[in-house]
């Protein structure tokens, strides 16, 4: 019996170690995350974002996407958000303050991207927002580095 706990215990240990590395997130036409706080593991290798937009407006006049920066960038992100940019850029120009991002996508759209979790310090603070113009207002939440 012991045993079988033992086995249990490390079964749901595994699971969770292998379900910090794979982040699921989505949106919906409503302009609001469906988490408000994700979570980054940083002795993962590799940790995926999967993103899924769950409403139904296209991209351009709906679209979502992930991204994650220092909570300390967070003005300087926005400012740089232009219309002008597209889509296929996520509304944002090539900028250091981007530590990842999806792509922008329309309802039923799913994108993933993976990244370097050492590129985020156990002691920073991290938000995540979507980048399409306008949505960041209300389209935010905590990243938290453990």
């Amino acid at each position: 019996m012991k045993k079988i706990i033992f086995l249990f215990f490390t079964f749901l240990l595994s699971a969770n170690a292998t379900a910090a590395c794979d982040i699921s997130i989505a949106a919906a036409d409503n302009m609001m995350f469906d988490k408000r706080k994700i979570t980054v593991d940083t002795s993962c290798t590799e940790v995926s974002i999967n993103f899924k937009h769950t409403g139904k407006m296209p991209i351009k006049a709906g679209g979502h996407n992930v991204v994650i920066i220092e909570t300390k960038d967070f003005n300087t992100v926005i400012g740089k958000i232009d219309m002008k940019l597209g889509a296929d850029n996520g509304f944002l120009p090539e900028i250091p303050e981007v530590i990842v991002k999806t792509a922008i996508i329309g309802g039923g759209g799913d994108a993933k991207v993976a990244f370097d979790p050492k590129k985020l310090k156990k002691d920073g603070k991290y938000t995540f927002l979507c980048s399409f113009p306008g949505h960041y207002a209300i389209m935010k939440g905590v990243v938290e580095v453990i």
